[in-house]
């Protein structure tokens, strides 16, 4: 056949060197044949490949044959790739143009091609199916080349790591996966080394016997010969020295079990017995030994793969049998930490799963489509209210969900397990109501699983009790209702919004800004400050966007403020009150809530009755002033009839009765003149100069006393009651308190002024007893107009004495206070400074 021709032509080439013995050659030494059969036995999975178009393959090393399923007469002399296709069944199959990349990459450069970790699916023999299997390979070619430095052959050598892979991918620690795989790479990368110098010396079988002998000695795979029944040791290179722990001169010529006696009772001499008596080859992979590896050292448990294989003479009889071992402890260690840490994080994830299904009170179920049977946990159970001892049936559980939700979930389920359905389901429903009428509320998620025709098997799933959330939510949406029903109620324009816009406007708001729609209002939120053109009220300047009352509102400072605006819908402008104030979850502000409501109409209420109170005052203060003159000439007369000799002595009553009367109106007068300065002058002018209070008081006193001889008047004094005051306005003040005093206490009880010094200021205080004055007047005591009962007194005037007193206290920059009890009465308190600046007030109380 052509393929043993080629066979044989590489024989040649390959093991030239058989008819040049080297000078001086041991007795013993492997012959060509025996070179040619350690490449065969060697555990390295290599192809010889010739560097022409198809990649020819020419020779190829058992283990290579047992990792592709291949038998050596069945690929010799073919195409590579015609041997060796992608799996037609896998769409993304790239094996044959990453190899072929490869090969030519070695070609080309004359160097090794050192390819990463491939896919590359290998087909079964005809007698198993004859299907591809799924593999992973770390591949590697190495060009061999002549003495001329052509390239005469190429070795492909390749690793099966396909079982590593697959207990890495089991893994969920990627980095240990990352270490493991690091020294399986190491690993790998140290043989594949070795394999480029054996394959090297191997290419260069011109060379003289002693330079291949010399680079077989050197290699790093580990190779003997045993001879004979007792196995003397024939051949031993120093890499199994090294793995046997031994020097060369301690076991070259001995029995393997002399040299090695920790071997002994292992096994391996029946295995060797075996090969030597049947002449068929033993292949041993991971198998288990005990060697002390350094000189000296402890005994190590150790794996190796090894071959065994007959070494025949002349006749045909088996006279030796070669070793061909590498160490592969590392890579069976490895596995079995990959194999521990997967089982390990197995344990470990369904722990978590355990504990996190209790910690949430998660329930579990797991359907047998095929049976119906339903297995779950006693969560499921004793959320669906299923007795321990009911039967586990799909029928069980569906009668425990709610009549009203019960078909719904059960079609849902029978969509879900249709063909071309996408096999998850997720749906809420109700339970049927337990003894005490309470419904539970469930969450339910579920998977389904098919088999290889697509039929489903299982329907796998959890349930959560989310009554709770569901009452919440049910909350939440009448909440939601009433505040909306509140919201629209509120005759003001209110809006709620966060950075990202408006997100709650009632009807007014809606219409005061002319928008149809809250979604209409947030589509021209950003023009709509341009468009209102707001303003201050105070000074009509346009606001900016950082003044506007939202958006501090928004930076957290509340705010208060009417601004001058203009209704969107009529176009008109309008007086809006702006209330504006943050919302707050914690610390952070998420928003902000305003009201404006519409005050253009108590605006123009409040500018014409200002206008009116401003008319009337002036009025008043027109009247008051001209009635002075007609009053002066009857006062004149009137006094002048008083002292006239003339009077008839029963008309002397008329006369005084006309003069008291003068006066009352002249003080009357006097009082709407002051009102008048008090409202629309800027307040009660004075004049202070150095004074003392305390003969201002007694003054006053004696002027009551005369007007009201019935009535006891106390005054007591303590320090000094000096200062620079206007003494005319403080006689008015302290006769006006005097006055009201004497008007509003019982005839019997006395009136006290009290005069106090208190350092930078003095105190006066007018006491009376009798009834207090009623507590919702007390606020209000000194507005203009105001008595201290409602009834009045039929000897007060207009009520402007506690408004004059009032002013002419503050005019002093003093203060003025009362209080008045049932048990203590009602006392008046003055603190006026010593020094005032006889500055006027500019507001007063009411106006």
């Amino acid at each position: 056949m052509e393929e043993r021709v080629i066979d044989s032509r590489f024989s040649r080439d390959a093991w030239r060197w058989a008819g040049h013995p080297f000078e001086p050659s041991p007795p013993s030494s492997p012959s060509a044949a025996d070179f040619q059969q350690l490449f065969e036995k060697s555990p390295g999975a290599v192809l010889v490949l010739t560097p022409d178009a198809d990649f020819t393959i020419v020779a190829v090393s058992d283990a290579y044959l047992r990792a592709t399923m291949t038998a050596r007469e069945d690929i010799l002399g073919r195409a590579l790739f015609e041997v060796f296709p992608d799996n037609p069944a896998d769409p993304g199959a790239d094996g044959v143009r990453n190899l072929r990349a490869s090969l030519e990459r070695a070609l080309a450069t004359r160097t090794a091609d050192t390819m990463a970790v491939q896919k590359y699916d290998v087909r079964r023999p005809v007698a198993e199916g004859g299907a591809f299997e799924e593999r992973y390979w770390s591949p590697i070619n190495i060009p061999v080349l002549s003495a001329e430095g052509e390239v005469r052959y190429l070795l492909h050598r390749v690793e099966d790591v396909t079982d590593v892979l697959r207990l890495a991918h089991q893994s969920e620690e990627a980095r240990e996966l990352k270490v493991v795989s690091t020294q399986l790479r190491e690993a790998v990368r140290v043989r594949d080394e070795s394999l480029v110098m054996v394959s090297q010396a191997r290419a260069e079988a011109e060379r003289q016997r002693e330079w291949l002998h010399s680079l077989f000695m050197q290699a790093p795979t580990a190779i003997a010969i045993f001879r004979g029944p007792r196995y003397v040791i024939e051949l031993a290179n120093p890499m199994i020295c090294r793995i046997w722990g031994r020097r060369p001169e301690q076991l070259l010529g001995k029995p393997l079990f002399d040299a090695l006696p920790e071997t002994a009772g292992l096994g391996f001499e029946e295995l060797l017995e075996r090969v030597r008596s049947t002449g068929v080859p033993f292949v041993g992979t991971e198998l288990p030994s005990r060697l002390a590896r350094l000189e000296g050292g402890a005994i190590e448990d150790v794996y190796f793969n090894f071959v065994y294989e007959p070494m025949r003479d002349g006749q045909g009889q088996v006279e030796a049998v070669i070793v061909v071992a590498s160490d592969v402890t590392e890579l069976v260690q490895a596995r079995r930490r990959v194999e521990a840490l997967a089982a390990e994080e197995r344990r470990a994830a369904e722990e978590r799963l355990r504990l996190a299904t209790q910690a949430m009170a998660l329930g579990t179920w797991d359907m047998n489509l095929t049976t119906g049977e339903v297995v779950c946990n006693e969560h499921t159970r004793a959320l669906l209210g299923v007795p321990a001892d009911a039967p586990g049936t799909y029928d069980t559980f569906l009668a425990r969900i709610h009549p009203e939700d019960r078909a719904r979930v059960d079609r849902l389920v029978q969509e879900v397990l249709a063909p071309g359905s996408p096999g998850a389901i997720a749906v809420e429903y109700r339970t049927v109501p337990a003894a005490d009428g309470r419904v539970r509320w469930v969450s339910a998620q579920g998977k389904v699983y098919f088999d290889s025709s697509g039929r489903p098997v299982r329907l796998l799933g959890t349930g959560l009790d989310i009554t709770e959330r569901k009452r919440v939510e049910e909350e939440v949406a009448r909440n939601s209702a009433v505040l909306e029903a509140i919201l629209q109620s509120i005759p003001d324009a209110l809006y709620v919004g966060d950075a990202s816009g408006i997100k709650q406007a009632n009807a007014a708001a809606l219409e005061m800004l002319g928008f149809q729609s809250l979604e209409d209002l947030n589509q021209n939120v950003a023009t709509l400050s341009e468009r209102l053109q707001n303003r201050s009220i105070e000074d009509d300047h346009r606001l900016t966007p950082e003044e506007e009352p939202f958006m501090r509102a928004f930076r957290g400072v509340p705010t208060i403020q009417e601004v001058r605006s203009r209704h969107l819908q009529s176009g008109r402008d309008v007086v809006v009150r702006c209330a504006a104030a943050p919302i707050r979850i914690g610390d952070d502000i998420v928003g902000a809530v305003a009201v404006n409501t519409d005050i253009t109409d108590v605006k123009r209420v409040e500018e014409e009755l200002r206008r009116t109170a401003e008319f009337r005052e002036r009025f008043l203060g027109i009247v008051s002033h001209d009635l002075r003159n007609p009053l002066n000439a009857i006062l004149l007369s009137v006094n002048a009839l008083m002292r006239s000799d003339c009077v008839v002595e029963h008309h002397e009553k008329s006369v005084r009765r006309i003069a008291t009367s003068a006066r009352r109106m002249e003080r009357m007068i006097a009082d709407l003149l002051d009102f008048t300065r008090g409202r629309l002058g800027g307040g009660i002018p004075i004049h202070p100069r150095p004074a003392n209070l305390r003969h201002i008081c007694q003054h006053v006193l004696e002027e009551l006393e005369t007007g009201n001889p019935q009535r006891e008047l106390r005054l007591c004094m303590r320090g000094d009651c000096r200062g620079e005051w206007d003494a005319d306005r403080l006689a008015q003040l302290l006769g006006n308190l005097g006055k009201n005093a004497l008007d509003y206490s019982p005839e019997d009880r006395p009136v006290d002024f009290v005069l106090r010094d208190e350092g930078d200021t003095v105190c006066v205080e007018v006491h009376n007893e009798g009834a207090p004055i009623p507590a919702e007047l007390l606020p209000h005591i000194f507005e203009p107009f105001r008595r201290a009962t409602k009834e009045g007194h039929p000897t007060s005037g207009l009520g402007l004495g506690l408004f004059i007193a009032w002013q002419i206290v503050q005019a002093h920059e003093g203060t003025l206070e009362v209080r008045s009890t049932e048990a203590e009465g009602t006392t008046f308190t003055v603190r006026l400074p010593r020094n005032s600046r006889g500055a006027p007030l500019h507001s007063g109380v009411g106006g």
